[in-house]
C-alpha cells in the first residue's frame, strides 16, 4: 500500500494567500504592493509577484499614479449582466433619490442604479437617465437635512431588531420619552414614519421629523412573524398613515358629473369602485374613517358630498359650517 504524502505547510500558506487576495478583490478592495504585503504578511517583492499573477484573473486591472501601482477588480466586468427590465426597474427606484436628499442614502441610491445600468448590455439607451425617470417630490422629509444620523440609527435598529429609546413630540406639541420596537420605515406622502410597537404592544406610526432624539439600545426583540405583522395587511384599510382607534366603514362619496373621466382613471384606494350615473359619479370604498379621509373629501370643495356613513356626512357638514363662519368673520 503506497504511503500518503504529508501536506506541505508552505504550499498551504501560499494557497491561503491567494484566497485572501481574491477575496479582497471580489469585495472591491484596491491594493498596492505595500498594503498587500501587510495584508498577507509577506515581503513587498512577493506581493509584487502576486499582483502580476492576479492580473491574469478576469476583470482585474492595474492603475498607476506616478510610481505607485495598484490592482483592483472591475466587478462590472465579472458580474453577470442584469436583464433589461431589471435595469429599467433600477432607474425607477433611483428616481426616488429626492426623498433622501441631504443623507448618505441619496448618493447610495444613485450609485446602486449606476452599478446596475453599467453592467447591462444596452448601456447606450440609458444616457441621461437621471432626467428620463423623475420623481416629483411634494415637500419631502425636511428633517433629513440636519438629522440624517438619526435615520441611520433607526435603520440599524430595524435591521438588527434593537429597541429604541426616543424623545418624541406628539401632534399636540406634548413631549414624550418612549421605548419602542421599530418594525418598518414607511414613506407616506413623501414623509418618513417609523412603525413600531409601544410598551403595550400597540402599533403606531411615529413621524420621523418629530423624533427629537434617538438611541438604539443593546436590548433586542424578536421580530414578529408575517402572520403577526404584515405592513400590507396593517395598512390595507387605511386612507393614509392612521392605524388604530378609527373605525373601518363603507364610505360613499358623490361627485359632480365632470369628475367621471378622472374618477374612472384614478385610484384613491385599493377597495374603491366607481359608478357613473347620468348626472353624477359615485365613489365607494372600504376605509378607515380618519382625519386624512376628511381632508381628502374637503379637498373637492363644492364638487362632492358624502352619502354615507351618516356620522361622516354630519362631520363634514359641521366642518364646512365652521369654514363658512371663518370666512364670514
Amino acid at each position: 500500500m503506497p504511503s500518503r504524502t504529508p501536506s506541505d505547510p508552505h504550499r498551504s500558506a501560499s494557497v491561503d494567500r491567494h484566497f485572501l487576495l481574491v477575496e479582497d478583490l471580489l469585495r472591491g478592495k484596491e491594493h498596492d504592493r505595500h498594503s498587500l504585503a501587510k495584508r498577507l504578511d509577506i515581503k513587498p517583492a512577493m506581493a509584487h509577484r502576486l499582483m502580476n499573477a492576479a492580473l491574469r484573473l478576469p476583470g482585474v486591472t492595474e492603475h498607476r499614479d506616478g510610481r505607485r501601482r495598484t490592482i483592483k477588480m472591475d466587478l462590472a466586468a465579472v458580474a453577470p449582466a442584469p436583464p433589461y427590465p431589471t435595469a429599467v426597474a433600477a432607474c425607477f427606484g433611483a428616481s426616488l433619490w429626492p426623498l433622501f436628499e441631504g443623507s448618505t442614502y441619496e448618493r447610495g441610491i444613485r450609485e446602486a442604479a449606476r452599478d446596475v445600468v453599467g453592467r447591462t448590455r444596452r448601456r447606450s439607451v440609458f444616457k441621461d437617465i437621471d432626467r428620463k425617470f423623475w420623481f416629483l417630490r411634494r415637500g419631502g422629509e425636511v428633517a433629513l437635512l440636519d438629522r440624517s444620523a438619526q435615520l441611520d440609527e433607526i435603520i440599524e435598529a430595524v435591521l438588527h431588531h434593537r429597541v429604541l429609546s426616543v424623545e418624541y413630540t406628539r401632534f399636540t406639541g406634548a413631549a414624550q420619552h418612549l421605548r419602542i420596537e421599530p418594525l418598518s420605515i414607511v414613506v407616506h406622502d413623501h414623509q418618513f414614519y417609523v412603525v413600531a410597537r409601544d410598551g403595550e404592544g400597540k402599533l403606531h406610526p411615529y413621524r420621523f421629523a418629530r423624533i427629537r432624539a434617538v438611541d438604539a439600545l443593546d436590548q433586542t426583540f424578536e421580530y414578529p412573524s408575517r402572520n403577526e405583522y404584515d405592513p400590507g395587511q396593517v395598512f390595507r384599510d387605511s386612507f393614509g398613515i392612521f392605524l388604530l382607534g378609527k373605525p373601518v366603514q363603507d364610505v360613499v362619496l358623490k361627485l359632480k358629473k365632470n369628475w367621471a373621466t378622472y374618477a374612472q382613471s384614478h385610484r384613491w384606494h385599493a377597495s374603491q369602485t366607481v359608478t357613473v350615473a347620468p348626472d353624477h359619479v359615485l365613489v365607494r370604498m372600504h376605509v378607515r374613517v380618519c382625519p386624512e379621509l376628511e381632508a381628502w373629501i374637503l379637498g373637492f370643495g363644492e364638487e362632492a358630498q358624502v352619502v354615507g356613513p351618516k356620522a361622516l356626512r354630519e362631520r363634514i357638514e359641521k366642518r364646512v359650517g365652521e369654514m363658512r363662519r371663518g370666512y364670514s368673520a
